[in-house]
């Protein structure tokens, strides 16, 4: 539905601007005059920017909320007229309102959130949907709350030890810059009348070329990481970068840990709301985001649907750990697969915190070596010319 920005005002005669989504101008106009605005200016919003969808906290929160009030036995309408009012001057405002008047209008909630794929992604609204053929939304409602809330937890840990090492490799660098583009000519002179060792000119000649062609190869730097990140989003492009990366030992132990409990906490997730085994495979094999470990699982879809068990298929594979396998095969056998599955996230989400830990623990030494790796070799560079006495020229 299109989106209109409105400017009115409200019965107490305050001054009101917003987003509302409506078939038609006259459709907005109507839903506004029934609540008591008289709109002053409305206009088409041509789109919409990243801040205006539901994500991240805020859509955790929403959930949160809206499973509480469900919970609490408010009528599902309600529920949502009460988290309008709350987010009223929030920028995804717009979204909560538009799923007041769909809902108003008889439309299911999972119908309504799927008119927003940017805010509430396939696994939310299919998740919604299970809950209503069910008559279990506040269940499905507070397991979704719980699957965002621990989606956000790994994704925090991976971003928070990602930033050490991040900002120490980008310090390093700007340091190895200025000695080589400023510190090492300024002391340069002392050399005038010295005849150089090849090693103290190849230096030098490093350091001619970065202050002479920065005008050059900055652009060009710029350009190559800009493409680099072009390719690494395409889809051939993620697909190299994933295969190679899973044959360094920590990175790969790091990759399937990650995708292994992202994949058994969404499928875990699903199966409790009711979705089959092949629409819970379907959905979480999306949110494993490695394409390499999505075709495993793609592969093992086709022979589940032809009788094959989840457990056989994954022993096959060549990157699934065989641990994950064993205890979906025990999950299988007592009938608790949906139970296991869980169990298998948090084993591996635990995993995960040992390994980052790891990958700190030998990022940082490898940084700092490569950095005084660096300076060594230009203070060796400065003094090989002053301890040689015979390159003094007379």
């Amino acid at each position: 539905m299109p989106l209109y920005q409105y400017q009115a005002v409200d019965p107490s005669g305050k001054k009101r601007k917003g987003f509302i989504e409506a078939q038609s101008e006259r459709d907005a106009k109507e839903t506004l005059r029934e609540q008591g605005v008289l709109v002053s200016a409305i206009s088409v919003k041509k789109g919409a920017s990243s801040k205006e969808n539901l994500k991240g906290e805020s859509l955790l929160g929403f959930t949160m909320q809206l499973s509480q009030l469900v919970s609490a036995g408010v009528p599902l309408y309600q529920s949502l007229m009460a988290l309008e009012e709350q987010y009223r001057k929030e920028p995804f405002h717009r979204i909560i309102l538009s799923l007041c008047e769909q809902i108003k209008s008889g439309t299911p909630l999972s119908q309504a959130m799927a008119n927003y794929p940017d805010s509430f992604n396939k696994l939310y609204c299919s998740m919604i949907a299970a809950g209503e053929s069910s008559g279990a939304l506040s269940v499905v409602l507070e397991r979704l709350g719980s699957l965002l809330s621990k989606q956000m937890k790994l994704k925090g840990e991976i971003t928070t030890a990602m930033i050490y090492p991040c900002i120490l490799a980008s310090f390093s660098l700007v340091i190895i810059g200025l000695l080589m583009g400023f510190v090492l000519p300024s002391i340069e002179g002392i050399f005038a009348d010295r005849e150089l060792n090849s090693f103290t000119q190849a230096v030098l000649s490093i350091s001619h070329f970065m202050r002479a062609w920065w005008w050059i190869y900055i652009p060009i730097f710029v350009a190559l990481i800009a493409y680099l990140v072009y390719k690494a989003r395409s889809e051939e492009g993620r697909l190299w970068m994933e295969r190679n990366f899973l044959k360094i030992p920590l990175l790969r132990t790091l990759m399937i840990q990650t995708a292994v409990a992202r994949f058994c906490r969404t499928m875990g997730t699903l199966q409790q709301g009711g979705l089959t085994m092949i629409d819970s495979m379907r959905i979480a094999r999306d949110v494993m985001r490695n394409v390499v470990l999505e075709d495993e699982v793609k592969k093992a879809e086709s022979k589940i649907i032809e009788g094959s068990s989840l457990s056989a298929e994954l022993t096959r594979s060549k990157w699934m750990p065989m641990m994950v396998s064993r205890m979906l095969a025990v999950g299988e056998d007592s009938g608790t697969t949906t139970v296991m599955l869980n169990k298998i996230a948090d084993m591996y989400e635990e995993e995960i915190e040992k390994t980052l830990a790891r990958v700190m623990a030998l990022a940082q030494p490898l940084i700092l070596v490569f950095m005084g790796t660096i300076i060594g070799c230009v203070l060796l560079a400065v003094l090989l010319p002053l301890t040689d006495i015979s390159s003094f020229t007379s």
